[in-house]
């Protein structure tokens, strides 16, 4: 259900379509621009609004609708912008493909319109879809960019953000120091613009630093936190993470019955909003507290459900340490080769991460199953390998540092809120203290107090002249947009006077192209008559042409099916007969009838195969040669290359042209079998120009005759096409070389 100020945002773009459709009757053609443009807008601002509500269809359908509206007016601002809240919905909603598909989409359009903030927006989502996909130092250049692209521009929220990313990246790297630094300058961002939703954001991830540093109390403090600042901002989403967080927490301080309760309210949550990837971290979470509690059972149902969300939205970080869980909890059930499948996709989905937490765990709970099996050899190379990862990793971070950080951040904060003290109150504060230094007879104090006041006050007129400068910036707008409504106004009086003046000049056309009417018309039907006839001419040709096609395949297939069983019937009968006392001949005949089978079966099928509509690529032609070559010369282990150019590749052939070349390479790869003796064969295709050049090659000494049977069939066949064909032999080879005019 959408609530009443939802409504009331659809409702307003309703009206302004309508108004669109009422104005365009009376207004020019770049008013009629102007108010699509507006409607997609305002379209794309309401979709906004509806993703930060996780109203997810409706915010598709809105941006959707923009981006049609925009493409038919050619409005690439409309696009790009589209693009953008496009990608952000999908990367909210964990599609990270879809995500990097409309970024891709959305990047050129920005880079054209030279707009800072959606080529920030872009380089910070492809930052945080390398980061899911493990390529941390790729990630950390697209951030930097981000932070670098938005210089004296960038927002304090984007810059609140992509520290945030940093902090997540280094988090990952197991850079904790790092991390926690780049999440305190975060939050130092969000405060100043009073984001709350953000400050619960990092709040959480401030929680986590501390957690993986086994500082508990300190985590759950920061979740707790983050847990009331996300209430107050109704941030469902959050949430569901921070329950989820501090359920695990209380799990490790052994208080279950808190830990429940948060991870219930995180599951109730994420079915609400029925986000994917928030549902599968709050069935993971479900899945460790039944471990926790010995429920392997209710344990392995929640992380099925986990994984199988987890796959569709192709989350491989939470996969690689799913499968490692799930291989526990299939060893506690012992169920062994299910185990050891598990662990095993879960330290290889790690390694492609190179994520070394999770490398560590993996080499861990392997070295812990072969053990538990009785395989001590297994279980301590795996555990060799795990104490190599684990020492690369800094388990106990440097707390010092870390509270240093700390102080640092408090200590800006109050600096902060020092100078936030209000101008007027200072410039009071100052006058009593030049008063004091005066009755004192302290003159120099009173003329430095006096200095200090002017300084201050100067420095409010200055803020007043802003604000009168804005002040009549605003007057300004407002006399220009009065002065284009009297302009539009103006404007719609004189197309009146210019309707009623065409009215008038029509009526007086009228009277004369009645005359012309009747000499129009018979100019129509004369046309029409010669277009007729045009295009009966060019179905003879096309006919005819066919026509032509259809005998020269119908006289192949006399030709070789003919011909071919005769053949099959002669020795079917010779061999009927010499079975009883030649057997060893009849068996060689049989042989025969079979080859001649398989033959009449093959040319068939390439006749078929050259009239088919959908071969008549020369992609096709690649593929089929390429299935014959492979099928032919690789038992005798000969290798093949195949290839051609991109012009080439999408050219379409004639009928003739690609039977007549398909059966000139098979006749030449024949050859080269029979008389070559070759190691390697080249056959490329390529257009140049007006020509089509079939190119084979050999590196084998030719034994047989150049001028035999087969050769003559293969010029025949180039000149059927109107093409030549050469043989060129050396002792590094042979080249069969084929140039043909493409009509």
């Amino acid at each position: 259900m959408l609530t009443i100020f939802e409504t009331k945002a659809l409702s307003y773009l309703l009206i302004l379509t309508v108004l669109f459709v009422i104005t365009s009757q009376t207004v020019n053609a770049q008013s009629i621009n102007n108010n699509k443009t507006t409607v997609i807008k305002e379209q794309i601002t309401v979709a906004e609004y509806f993703l930060n509500q996780a109203k997810y269809d409706t915010a598709i359908t809105l941006c959707n609708s923009a981006l049609v509206s925009s493409q038919k007016l050619n409005y690439k601002t409309g696009q790009a912008k589209a693009y953008d809240v496009l990608a952000e919905i999908m990367f909210k909603n964990g599609k990270m493909r879809d995500a990097e598909q409309y970024n891709l989409l959305a990047a050129p359009l920005a880079t054209e319109l030279k707009d800072t903030g959606l080529l920030i927006n872009i380089k910070n989502r492809t930052g945080l879809y390398l980061l899911e996909k493990g390529k941390n130092k790729e990630a950390e250049v697209n951030f930097t960019a981000a932070l670098s692209l938005g210089a004296n521009k960038l927002t304090q929220l984007k810059k609140a953000e992509i520290n945030s990313n940093l902090g997540s990246l280094h988090l990952a790297l197991g850079e904790k120091e790092k991390a926690l630094q780049y999440f305190f300058t975060a939050d130092k961002f969000y405060e100043k613009i009073n984001n709350a939703k953000g400050q619960g954001e990092t709040y959480s991830n401030i929680a986590s630093v501390y957690y993986l540093m086994g500082k508990i109390d300190d985590a759950i403090e920061f979740q707790k936190k983050s847990i009331v600042v996300r209430e107050a901002a109704d941030d469902k989403s959050g949430l569901v993470i921070t329950n989820n967080n501090i359920s695990q927490m209380y799990i490790l301080k052994g208080n279950y019955d808190l830990s429940l309760k948060h991870i219930k309210q995180s599951i109730a949550l994420a079915d609400q909003i029925k986000n994917p990837k928030l549902q599968a971290s709050s069935y993971t979470g479900m899945s460790v507290y039944n471990i926790r509690i010995k429920n392997f059972t209710e344990a392995l149902v929640w992380q099925n459900k986990a994984i199988k969300l987890f796959e569709q939205i192709d989350d491989k970080i939470m996969l690689s340490r799913l499968y490692i869980s799930a291989g526990n909890l299939a060893n506690a059930s012992k169920d062994s080769m299910q185990a050891i499948t598990y662990l095993n996709k879960g330290l290889s989905l790690s390694e492609s991460l190179y994520n070394k937490e999770n490398i560590a765990n993996a080499y861990e709970k392997i070295s812990a199953f072969y053990l538990s099996h009785n395989e001590y050899e297994r279980a301590y190379t795996n555990y060799k390998k795990f104490i190599l990862y684990r020492d690369s990793i800094t388990l106990k971070s440097n707390l010092s540092k870390i509270e240093e950080i700390k102080t640092q951040y408090e200590t800006e904060k109050k600096d902060n809120e020092i100078v936030k003290l209000n101008t007027l109150q200072r410039l009071k504060q100052l006058q009593i203290e030049k008063q004091n230094a005066v009755i004192n007879g302290n003159l120099i104090e009173a003329e430095k107090k006096q200095n200090e006041i002017e300084l201050l006050s100067k420095e409010k007129q200055l803020q007043d002249f802003k604000i009168y400068q804005q002040n009549d910036e605003i007057e300004k707008q407002t006399l220009v947009a009065k002065n284009k409504e009297q302009q539009l106004q103006i404007n719609i009086a004189r197309q009146q006077i210019k309707d009623k003046q065409l009215k008038n000049e029509t009526k007086i056309k009228n009277l004369w192209i009645g005359g012309l009417l009747a000499g129009l018309l018979l100019a129509i039907l004369l046309a029409l008559l010669f277009i007729n006839r045009y295009k009966l001419k060019k179905k003879l040709e096309q006919q005819s042409a066919l026509l032509a096609i259809r005998n020269t395949i119908s006289q192949d297939l006399h030709d070789e099916i003919g011909s071919t069983l005769t053949s099959i019937n002669i020795l079917s009968n010779v061999s009927e007969k010499a079975i009883e006392n030649e057997p060893v001949q009849a068996k060689e005949m049989l042989h025969q009838i079979a080859v001649q089978s398989k033959t009449i079966q093959q040319n068939m099928s390439d006749i078929v195969w050259s009239i088919r509509p959908e071969n008549e690529k020369v992609e096709n032609l690649l593929i089929r040669i390429r299935e014959y070559a492979a099928q032919t010369l690789e038992p005798l282990n000969i290798n093949t290359i195949v290839e051609t150019d991109d012009r080439s590749v999408s050219h379409i052939l004639p009928i003739e042209f690609r039977k007549e070349l398909l059966l000139i390479c098979k006749e030449a790869i024949n050859n080269i079998v029979k008389h070559a003796g070759a190691s390697n064969v080249v056959i490329a295709i390529k257009k140049d120009k007006q020509q089509m050049h079939l190119h084979i090659s050999d590196d084998g000494v030719w034994k047989g005759n150049t001028s035999g049977t087969g050769t003559k069939s293969m010029k025949a066949r180039a000149g059927i096409i109107g093409g030549q064909l050469e043989i060129t032999t050396s002792d590094a080879g042979t080249s069969v070389a084929v140039n043909v005019p493409l009509p």
